[in-house]
């Protein structure tokens, strides 16, 4: 388990010209001691913006699936068959082989997330088409008492690695109940908005907006407590180990 903020990431650009702080990726045996090197399938989790009146390049990717998270902003995101505002709250899959781009057309900047699986050792089967959905278009549900969850996207939306991609909200003064994960699991919490104490095994972290927890391993267990007198709301990625 690890908790790291993208303001501990160096900065680096992908798709031209889309700012990218690389917060987690997956282990590498070469590099052991990489910071935030941790993920055992995802190959990496980043946090993203494109700067006012930018565009990013036509970019594509053969040997990837890519999930993006609006976080914060409004843009366009455009394929050869597509063009498609998008706004906070809307994520994205972009299959492998497809030339997308994002442009920001307002005076503030677009700010998102971007997960990358890989298709080498993917078990899933990647979509062939553009999938967008905000996720308040599904129902809520809730886990672990307290949280009230949205879905993103599933397995059935034709992820590639991910089982889970969600929204999870947690109210003013909640404990939810405590569980624990193996080692041999991906799952990650990323604040959004508010902050609260992530106990982790025997680790207690305050989380604020900006900060990714992961909770793989947690013996006996972690839980998201909200302490405050305010919502929180973060965003959360899964991947469990193959049966």
């Amino acid at each position: 388990m690890e908790m790291r903020s993208w303001l501990q990431s160096p900065s680096s650009l992908t798709h031209g010209n889309i700012i990218r702080r690389e917060i987690f990726s997956k282990k590498d045996p070469d590099d052991p001691h990489k910071p935030g090197a941790i993920l055992n399938s995802i190959d990496s989790f980043s946090r993203c913006y494109l700067e006012s009146r930018i565009a990013s390049i036509p970019t594509s990717f053969d040997d990837r699936q890519l999930v993006f998270y609006v976080v914060d902003g409004d843009g366009i995101f455009e394929t050869a068959d597509l063009k498609q505002d998008v706004h906070e709250g809307d994520g994205i899959i972009v299959p492998p082989g497809t030339t997308h781009t994002l442009t920001n057309e307002a005076d503030t900047p677009l700010e998102f997330l971007i997960l990358e699986e890989a298709l080498a050792d993917a078990a899933g089967t990647p979509r062939e088409d553009v999938l967008i959905r905000n996720y308040r278009e599904n129902p809520l549900s809730q886990g672990h008492w307290t949280h009230l969850v949205h879905s993103i996207f599933g397995e059935a939306d034709g992820l590639a690695k991910l089982h889970f991609v969600l929204m999870v909200t947690i109210d003013a003064m909640q404990t939810p109940d405590t569980h624990g994960h193996a080692d041999d699991m991906d799952e990650v919490w990323y604040m959004l908005e508010g902050n609260g104490i992530h106990v982790v095994s025997q680790n207690v972290y305050r989380q604020v907006p900006g900060d990714a927890v992961s909770v793989a391993p947690s013996n006996p267990g972690h839980t998201l407590i909200n302490d405050t007198e305010e919502p929180l709301k973060t965003f959360y990625f899964r991947r469990s180990p193959d049966s």
